[in-house]
């Protein structure tokens, strides 16, 4: 067996050595999808049906089922962390300062719950501001384009008088939230609801104009949502959830870029496989007359099978490494640059196990002309030209 193995090897050395172009064309195509598969894997991995709950973030909207502008009880919002499947909580109440020259007004949310330090993140604040913000009672974050439009600056304090309730809200500016992250959030300020509520006159106290609950899983937002509006709907009064805008329209591109990318690696394979199947049959057509030579001096069928089967195993293993190891420098070029769209590029474990058994199907449809070759070989084929 060994001295089969040491001849097959002798052989396909030979043959490697008399169309080496061939072989390093095989090699590169093999490395270009493998290079390909190995990034899109990398950038499919959070759009896959089975991330979505995690990737997206599982965002409703819950308000007064009566009133569309209408607020609710308190207790109400408390009682909303307890239905299964909910991560966090926030919810805000309503005022609104006089700014400027007086003829201008900043409205203000006025957060409280469990989810108020992610929300206020995701509007540009940092750790230490946030820090600041929560170590002063009655701080203010406020949006860029409403502090340009109400002169205002951090360490400024104020005591407007708010138009709905009629009382005096003494404030301080901790810091400008830089802007970008959308029209309205740039035109308003957060405080906080225990401090702003305290404020309040008894018929406007403990009331939440609305709800931001983050569910555990975007998947199944939709039984949340439900979920909600069943344990609240003999409440006075009752509540209607509804997944956020930005929620719905991330699960719509999730699906987009699912099929987009399953297109793109689907046709690279396919053109990988035709490169093969049709490179190695031209390649076994030109050399019968050779193998046939071989034939007639004793190297057989099996021999000479054997010889091309170490040929495609030797550029197969050349260009999946040489595609796996441009993939990984790829994503650590691409990294630094995408990482705040979609969070850190990593090639997923499904990838590397799925490389394996497509590159054996590969070879083994690709084979399979050659096979055939190679079991009608007779001595005579010499004389083919």
């Amino acid at each position: 067996m060994l001295s089969d193995f040491h001849t097959m090897s002798c052989i396909a050395g030979m043959r490697a050595a008399e169309q080496p172009q061939r072989l390093l064309y095989l090699a590169a195509t093999l490395a270009v999808c493998t290079l390909a598969w190995v990034v899109l894997s990398a950038f499919s991995s959070p759009f896959l049906a089975s991330r979505v709950g995690t990737a997206v973030n599982a965002e409703l909207a819950v308000a007064n089922a009566q009133t569309q502008n209408g607020s609710f009880p308190l207790r109400h919002a408390l009682r909303i962390e307890e239905v299964p499947g909910v991560s966090t909580v926030s919810y805000f109440g309503l005022a609104s300062l006089p700014c400027g020259d007086g003829r201008s007004s900043l409205s203000i949310n006025a957060y409280g719950g469990s989810g108020v330090d992610s929300l206020l993140r995701g509007r540009g604040a940092s750790q230490e501001v946030l820090d600041r913000w929560r170590s002063t009672r009655n701080g203010l974050l406020v949006g860029a384009d409403a502090a340009a439009r109400c002169n205002l600056a951090p360490g400024m304090s104020l005591s407007p008088r708010d138009h709905l309730s009629g009382v005096d809200v003494p404030v301080t500016i901790v810091a400008i939230l830089p802007g970008g992250h959308g029209v309205l959030d740039d035109r308003i300020a957060y405080g906080h609801y225990d401090y702003l509520n305290r404020l309040m006159p008894d018929e406007r106290s403990d009331q939440v104009l609305r709800a931001r609950v983050v569910g555990g899983n975007a998947a199944t937002l939709g039984e949340l949502a439900q979920s909600i509006d069943l344990a609240f709907a003999s409440s006075d009064p009752p509540l209607h959830a509804t997944p956020a805008s930005g929620t719905e329209s991330a699960l719509g591109r999730f699906g987009q870029v699912q099929a987009l990318l399953g297109l793109i690696m689907g046709a690279m394979a396919t053109c990988a496989l035709l490169v093969w199947v049709t490179v190695l049959a031209h390649l076994v057509t030109q050399r019968r007359p050779a193998m046939a030579v071989l034939q007639s001096m004793g190297f057989g069928r099996g021999l000479q099978f054997g010889a091309l089967v170490l040929e495609m195993v030797a550029v197969i293993t050349a260009g999946a490494v040489l595609g796996v190891l441009g993939g990984q420098g790829a994503i650590a070029l691409l990294n630094p640059r995408i990482s705040w769209l979609l969070g850190p590029l990593r090639v997923p474990d499904w990838a590397f196990a799925s490389l394996l058994p497509a590159l054996l199907l590969l070879a083994a449809i690709a084979l399979v002309w050659p096979a055939l070759q190679v079991r009608r070989l007779r001595p005579i084929d010499h004389l083919l030209t």
